[in-house]
């Protein structure tokens, strides 16, 4: 199996490519609030009505952490930090990082860079090394926004592909950076893990909605206005 990267007008669509017609495509909208916001709204406007939307915003103890952290407004939904960091600021005052994830706002934070899009909460990575995202069963699309990736060794696993931080978001980002990411996947969301490649380096994700394409082909991801320039590179499933 190979994975395909293709440039696009507004962002970056990368599709797992292999001898079924249904095939995995992530998407990455470009970089800032009204890029991000666009791409939302886009990808919102194929569920359907069937997206259900967990913004952390309510039902959560800001500050406190968990190694897995239940979505309260989308059951069986899970967000597990399953290496965590060592050292940076999660490692400072009352957090640590290897006690795990936690919802986070702008009064209870050690973080510069990472903040809510659907006011007040976010989920922070804590500097996990490691933190998989299990979606809800039974749908085949799921969308977040995802503020300060900036680890240029970072990657996506999807199904044990890799997606490269670097090919998808920069070698060289500054802090505060939001991106929107959407996933499809005809046969059925799996679990999508994060990998960061230093321990002091993480990310917050908000308004993380799972749902069903109306139209489970994955050109229906066109709708999101990501008209393809061409083909780019290819490489080799990596491993962790």
């Amino acid at each position: 199996m190979k994975t395909a990267i293709k440039l696009a007008v507004a962002g970056l669509t990368l599709s797992v490519s292999s001898l079924v017609s249904a095939v995995p495509v992530l998407t990455i909208s470009g970089e800032g609030n009204a890029a991000a916001t666009a791409a939302e709204t886009a990808f919102l406007s194929t569920l359907g009505g069937s997206g259900l939307t967990e913004t952390f915003d309510r039902g959560y103890t800001v500050g406190a952490q968990d190694l897995t952290i239940d979505s309260v407004l989308v059951a069986g939904t899970s967000f597990t930090s399953v290496t965590q960091g060592v050292g940076g600021a999660c490692d400072n005052g009352s957090f640590n990082c290897s006690d795990g994830l936690a919802v986070l706002n702008n009064s209870a934070s050690p973080f510069s860079g990472r903040f809510s899009l659907s006011s007040p909460n976010w989920l922070d990575s804590m500097d996990a090394r490691e933190m998989e995202i299990s979606p809800t069963a039974g749908y085949n699309a799921m969308g977040f926004y995802m503020t300060d990736p900036n680890d240029s060794g970072g990657r996506f696993s999807i199904g044990g592909v890799d997606f490269s931080f670097g090919d998808i978001f920069g070698s060289a980002l500054g802090s505060g950076k939001v991106f929107y990411i959407s996933l499809f996947d005809a046969a059925g969301l799996g679990d999508m893990s994060i990998f960061s490649n230093a321990n002091g380096d993480g990310y917050g994700l908000d308004n993380v909605t799972i749902g069903s394409v109306a139209v489970p082909e994955p050109g229906t991801f066109a709708l999101l206005g990501l008209g393809l320039l061409g083909l780019g590179v290819t490489r080799k499933r990596a491993s962790k």
